[in-house]
């Protein structure tokens, strides 16, 4: 069953380096309950930590922390769920 729901994964890199992997994604989903049937459409990214130190290990690797970031402000991703679908783009245009 489709909800109007999805996460697409936009790409993913590894950081040997620094001990981190990052992802870039799409997080899109139709908010059908509402009358105005608002969209979500937010591109962002994740970075997760591991202790490059711990590798390898038979019990895998471990994050030890994350971020995320959108590439638009928090007050345009509200503004997608106060407004009709596809009113407010998913970039800083």
């Amino acid at each position: 069953e489709d909800n109007g729901c999805e996460s697409k994964l936009l790409d993913i890199s590894l950081n040997e380096d620094e001990g981190y992997v990052q992802s870039r994604w799409n997080m899109i989903g139709n908010l059908t309950a509402l009358p105005w049937s608002p969209r979500i459409d937010v591109i962002g990214r994740t970075k997760f930590w591991y202790n490059k130190d711990d590798l390898p290990s038979d019990s895998g690797t471990k994050v030890f922390f994350y971020d995320e970031e959108w590439e638009i402000p928090a007050s345009k991703a509200l503004l997608q769920l106060i407004t009709k679908a596809g009113t407010i783009s998913n970039s800083n245009d």
